[in-house]
């Protein structure tokens, strides 16, 4: 069952842009041992300059918990958003 967390998280990545390799929430670093899927958002339906476009990343980290974040890149200020932890 999915637990929604829905808090802005700082990330850092091995890449730039890129998925995450590390995330704080809440003063706590997680690292990430597995990618376990990706998915890119482009919402076409307004103008260029409205448009949200957000990579969606399922995570595992090295402790065995899995989450779902993404990356806000549009428009305004761009920021890292940690959805949910899904637990069993």
């Amino acid at each position: 069952m999915p637990h929604f967390i829905g808090e802005e998280v700082e990330v850092r990545s091995d890449e730039r842009p890129g998925a995450p390799s590390v995330f704080v929430w809440r003063g706590a670093e997680y690292r990430v041992a597995k990618i376990l899927g990706h998915r890119l958002a482009l919402d076409r339906n307004r103008t260029w300059y409205k448009r949200k476009h957000r990579d969606y990343y399922t995570v595992e980290t090295e402790a065995g918990e899995v989450y779902k974040l993404y990356f806000h890149r549009g428009p305004g200020r761009r920021y890292w958003f940690l959805r949910m932890r899904m637990e069993e």
